[in-house]
């Protein structure tokens, strides 16, 4: 194969230590204004028409404690926060916000006050609960088919994967708020399982069970900590209590006790429990270069896949967790396959761009291979997660080149993809997740977990670049304003056995050693950071639902600084009810004209932990991230200066909500934005950041105000520059700011070259 040419030495990213001036904001609130004048008799009328209705069904309906769910839907218009009818639905008249569902609410309401509520929407003359009564489009009780996620019975049934005793699933119990109304939702839970739901095998029984001297005390510490004695259901039952929130898995032995489940009203959302599995890999011979004489020094990545059985990669090994799955009905090849890329992809692929990363592997044999026709049982595969994970601090990156055999709900999060945010955020870690491959409609789970960063497929050129879209690789977005993939990479390629082989699993593994790279060398680093410097190190010109943000740069490594640009990354703790400002100078060489000349990238991650929740539905982030580079020009009518966006979003309070989600992705927690600018005028010698956090449904966390949302971490990274590498940008700004930059890189013993030649 051909040899690896000797990169140039380029600056390393600088971090900015300079702390935010905090400017306090004011909310609007719904007054006068926010009335639909148009619409408000005809929607006194409809919903009077609707609350008689369903108080004369009530007696039919499942309630809980003399308390029954309806779903309010909104007008389209009406779906910004601030018309949330919390005014509308309160508790002085028996009634309570649940959650978000669809293009609504769900309420938990008495059902002795619905007839009150027929007469009070025709009758009361309050600003606040007229504004809700012209935004709220219909009400309904939350009937068989909204559990069932509009699927049929019959469909739902036949997806299910088959388990000893029936069909296996993943339920949510109905998150009721009033503690009276959850013990009975409990007490008729319970008696489900005189026939109608089973439960699996206690978490982790086989796997502990597997478990001998010859594993490393730390690793049997941590299983011994996750795994849980006890039934599955009962344990549901104990959480639903503490939380009024719970999830788990049942069997169900027939179509008509899955009937009875969903008739209940106590399940909120029913899924089959999704089976996990790979892509099918080729055959051929191994590559000429070896691999390094020393490899102790080089990043570890956890690899989630069918294992490792190639003697010759087993040198790469730096730990192995106890299998979940058998060897005989493992995916070994696939799992051969994706550590041959992530140990020494380069080198199976030289003439693709790609840098000379090697890595160390960590092996979690856990997915099993197609013909096996095993269902994958997520719970269990996530707490087995938890346990590896606790178990091995050191690995930091996880690739998990594996997807459920589903499309994502593109209005809900996988239980899968939640889960993987979970334990990602738990342990600090970042996992590389593939996309999933055709067939199917969309992203495949756990394709949809916010904190990782999830790979698509791409073509190459002849020449090794980044060329089209690869007709293997789903696409996005993803759920919930999910800008999903995050970034794409080659995927045909070569890999162990020496055939082409295709598919967004070798892609992912070709990500991985990466961000294991970066993760290695930053100062202080997070996931978080590293996958924002991941997305600002692409090719990309904005988001693309095939390509992501783009692909990675061969020419610059992500904690480098291209020639002729600076890039500064730094972490703020950021809340709501606030606006935040950096202030930056403006380096001679962006201004030498007189003018603004050159272009810029802004990449923000917000980590929204923990205001988000899984049975939110198209709301599932409670919090939003709004940031610019800003400009300053002309002053306002006050006589302060006026600024403008340089590189910045769309101006959302201009728009409808429906058109900012679609657009804008607005509730991503992800911010990207770059572009060139020519010939701008302006005032001052400085630019400045902006940033500001958003929040809503704060009922969710029993919140009354912003005021006790907790600081959100956030991180930045920016780069501005000519492009022109006789414009020495990095040293005019680094001069310029002083003590408040510092070298975001440590030094480091890994060689990016081949020790063993």
């Amino acid at each position: 194969m051909a040899e690896t040419p000797h990169r140039p030495l380029l600056n390393p990213v600088l971090r900015f230590t300079k702390d935010p001036k905090p400017e306090t904001v004011s909310g609007g609130g719904k007054g006068a204004g926010g009335i639909k004048t148009d619409r408000l008799p005809d929607q006194r009328k409809a919903l009077s028409r609707q609350f008689s209705g369903m108080a004369e069904q009530a007696v039919e309906q499942p309630r809980f404690d003399g308390r029954a769910v309806i779903y309010a839907a909104m007008f389209d218009d009406s779906l910004a926060p601030t018309w949330t009818p919390s005014d509308l639905f309160q508790g002085e008249r028996g009634a309570r916000l649940i959650a978000p569902y669809k293009s609504g609410y769900l309420v938990e309401v008495e059902t002795d006050r619905l007839a009150t509520y027929a007469r009070f929407v025709q009758r009361t003359d309050r600003t606040k609960e007229l504004v809700d009564i012209s935004r709220v489009q219909s009400v309904s009780f939350f009937g068989e088919e909204n559990a069932a996620g509009y699927r049929s019975l019959d469909d739902l049934w036949a997806a299910a994967p088959e388990a000893q005793d029936g069909r296996a699933f993943v339920i949510w119990l109905m998150p009721l708020r009033d503690q009276d109304a959850a013990e009975h939702l409990i007490q008729q839970f319970s008696a489900l399982r005189d026939g109608i739901i089973g439960s699996p095998p206690p978490l982790l029984a086989s796997v502990s069970a597997r478990i001998g001297t010859e594993v490393p005390a730390a690793m049997r510490r941590s299983f011994r900590a996750v795994a849980v004695d006890g039934d599955r259901i009962s344990l549901a039952m104990r959480e639903y209590r503490q939380r009024h929130r719970s999830r788990t898995t049942v069997i169900v032995p027939t179509r008509t006790a899955l009937q009875q489940l969903v008739a209940s009203g106590a399940v909120f959302r029913i899924d089959p429990l999704p089976t996990i599995s790979t892509t099918a890999p080729g055959e051929g011979r191994e590559p000429d270069r070896p691999l390094p004489a020393d490899m102790t020094g080089l990043p570890i990545v956890g690899i989630v896949d069918g294992g490792l059985t190639a003697s010759s990669y087993l040198p790469a090994e730096a730990w192995r967790a106890p299998p979940l799955l058998r060897n005989g009905d493992a995916d070994n090849r696939h799992g051969n396959q994706v550590t041959s890329l992530i140990v020494q992809g380069h080198d199976w692929n030289n003439n693709l761009a790609l840098p000379p990363l090697y890595c160390q592997v960590g092996t979690v044999q856990a997915v099993p291979r197609p013909e096996a026709a095993i269902s994958t049982d997520i719970q269990e595969f996530v707490a087995y997660l938890d346990a590896v994970m606790g178990a091995n601090p050191d690995t930091r990156v996880w690739n998990l080149s594996l997807n459920a055999r589903e499309s994502c709900q593109l209005d809900s999060v996988s239980p899968l993809g939640h889960d993987l945010s979970v334990l990602a955020r738990k342990h600090n870690v970042l996992p590389v997740i593939s996309i999933g491959n055709k067939p199917g409609e969309r992203l495949q789970p756990p394709a949809d977990c916010e904190a990782a960063i999830t790979i698509g497929g791409r073509l190459h050129a002849d020449d090794g670049t980044p060329a089209g879209v690869c007709p293997v690789s789903h696409s996005g977005p993803g759920p919930s304003s999910m800008l999903k993939p995050d970034m794409s990479h080659f995927s045909h390629v070569r890999a162990l056995g020496g055939a082409l082989i295709q598919g967004s699993s070798f892609s992912t593994a070709l990500s991985s050693p990466l961000a294991a790279h970066t993760m290695a060398r930053l100062r202080d680093a997070s996931p978080d950071l590293v996958k924002a410097l991941l997305l600002h190190n692409t090719d990309g010109e904005g988001f693309d639902p095939a390509l992501g943000f783009g692909t990675p740069a061969a020419a610059s490594l992500p904690w480098e600084c291209r020639p002729g640009f600076v890039t500064l990354q730094w972490t703020a703790s950021l809340r709501p009810g606030a606006a935040f400002y950096w202030e930056l100078p403006i380096p001679p060489a962006l201004r030498k004209t007189g003018k603004l000349k050159g272009m810029g990238a802004l990449t923000a991650i917000l980590n929204p932990h923990p205001m988000l929740t899984d049975y939110a539905g198209p709301n599932y982030f409670s919090v939003r991230l709004a940031t610019a580079l800003q400009f300053q020009r002309g002053v306002t009518k006050k006589g302060a200066a006026k600024f403008h966006n340089l590189l910045g979003s769309l101006d959302t309070d201009k728009i409808t909500e429906q058109e900012a989600r679609t657009i804008d992705h607005k509730w991503s927690p992800i911010r990207h934005h770059k572009k060139p600018f020519q010939s701008i005028g302006f005032d001052g010698d400085t630019l400045r950041i902006y940033a500001r956090v958003y929040a809503r449904d704060l009922y969710l966390y029993e919140y009354t105000s912003t005021e006790e949302i907790p600081e959100m971490d956030t991180v930045f990274v920016l780069s501005i520059g000519t492009g022109e590498e006789t414009d020495d940008v990095y040293n005019e700004l680094r001069d310029q700011l002083g003590a408040f930059v510092e070298t975001a890189t440590i030094e480091t013993d890994i060689d990016l070259e081949n020790d063993g030649e």
